[in-house]
């Protein structure tokens, strides 16, 4: 939004309305999935689904135009790296 030229109190009212329905949202996710417990795999993968999306259309290609190809390429490596450390750390399998 920066870059469309919003000012800063536009982009926090903007983030904070767009952001009230989520626990109305999270609210029925919850009671759909302890109904039908069969539903969980699926909203995980609709969400994991939604947020690879996210990544590669709109974060990875700013990413790679602002700090150039080796900056980009450095995050994401470290970010694996730390994740993968927690995961083993953490003993999530």
């Amino acid at each position: 939004m920066a870059s469309a030229g919003f000012g800063r109190a536009q982009q926090f009212w903007a983030a904070v309305l767009t952001s009230a329905p989520q626990p109305v949202g999270a609210v029925i996710a919850y009671l759909a999935v302890e109904e039908i417990t069969g539903l969980l795999p699926f909203s995980f993968a609709f969400a994991a689904g939604a947020m690879l999306t996210l990544i590669f259309v709109e974060l990875a290609p700013q990413a790679y135009a602002r700090g150039g190809r080796y900056a980009a390429a450095a995050g994401t490596a470290a970010g694996g790296g730390v994740m993968l450390t927690l995961a083993a750390f953490l003993g999530v399998d």
